[in-house]
């Protein structure tokens, strides 16, 4: 009785774990079941996702495409007419300078430089590209205008501040220079400063863009004449003091050599070899056709 017994329970034992077995193998069969539909379901939403994203592809690429062409010709276009706007600035130079070019140089030479600059480049770039242009001789006529202009204010200016320099300060230059111990130095300006720098940069532009130097003869036919009347003045001076013990410099110099101990006795007009000969030469008696009295050898 005993062993069919436990036969008996060893046989229900066995059916109920054999059951639960079954049941869970039921039940991962089922998991299964719904992990291989969410995996279907996945691929499924992954392929129409990856077909939507090469039509979204297909679809963009010719707009990115197409963009860039559009961006390349909106550059071309902008560069075309930033050049047209540049050719177009030398048709209109004429016409932009012709006021400035009219009113001359005077008082505002930068400016006026700044208008033959534009000129000239309008002139260059005619001369390369269409040298049959109308507009080509329009500026070569405005730039010949222009430099005539420029050569007329350098006449101008050399004609109305060159002036000959009184015996008086040519006389006292001697004198501080010889053998005065003063404390001012005699100084001679010939032209103002602001002068001066408009005639070095006119003179500057006629010699690199002028083509010719007739400026020069200008500038040594004014200076020179100024010279001449500068030393015949002084000519006239020792004249007019070698018939009597008149003062040959300054009251301002005069009153120096009185306080000034010297032992040199005043020097006589034909005794001024040394010093004078100098002061002739800073003045630019190199340029004068005669030979000055008082520059005699000793």
């Amino acid at each position: 009785m005993i062993p069919t017994q436990d036969a008996s329970a060893r046989k229900r034992e066995i059916d109920e774990k054999l059951k639960q077995e079954q049941d869970t193998l039921s039940f991962i069969r089922e998991n299964l079941e719904k992990s291989d539909q969410l995996t279907k379901g996945m691929v499924s939403i992954l392929s129409s996702f990856e077909s939507r994203l090469m039509q979204l592809e297909n679809s963009i690429i010719p707009v990115h495409k197409q963009t860039e062409n559009l961006q390349r010709l909106q550059d071309n276009v902008d560069k075309t007419l930033s050049c047209m706007d540049h050719v177009i600035s030398y048709y209109h130079v004429a016409k932009d300078t012709d006021k400035i070019i009219k009113e001359g140089p005077s008082g505002r030479l930068d400016e006026y430089l700044a208008c033959i600059a534009k000129i000239q480049k309008a002139v260059e770039y005619f001369q390369d590209n269409n040298p049959d242009s109308p507009e080509l001789n329009t500026v070569k006529v405005r730039f010949e205008k222009g430099k005539e202009l420029l050569e007329a204010e350098f006449h101008s200016l050399l004609t109305r501040y060159s002036k000959p320099v009184p015996p008086i300060l040519i006389l006292d230059m001697i004198g501080a220079d010889d053998e005065l111990d003063t404390q001012e130095e005699v100084t001679l300006d010939h032209l103002p400063e602001t002068v001066l720098q408009d005639i070095i940069c006119i003179s500057g532009w006629l010699v690199e863009y002028g083509r010719n130097q007739d400026f020069m003869n200008v500038y040594f036919q004014i200076r020179s004449s100024q010279l001449d009347r500068s030393v015949k003045s002084l000519k006239e001076h020792f004249r007019k003091s070698s018939s009597s013990s008149g003062v040959l410099y300054s009251p301002a110099v005069q009153n120096k050599r009185k306080d000034t101990p010297t032992k040199k006795p005043p020097k006589r007009p034909g005794q001024c070899r040394g010093r004078l000969p100098r002061i002739l030469l800073t003045l630019g008696a190199d340029h004068l056709p005669f030979t000055p009295v008082c520059m005699a050898p000793d």
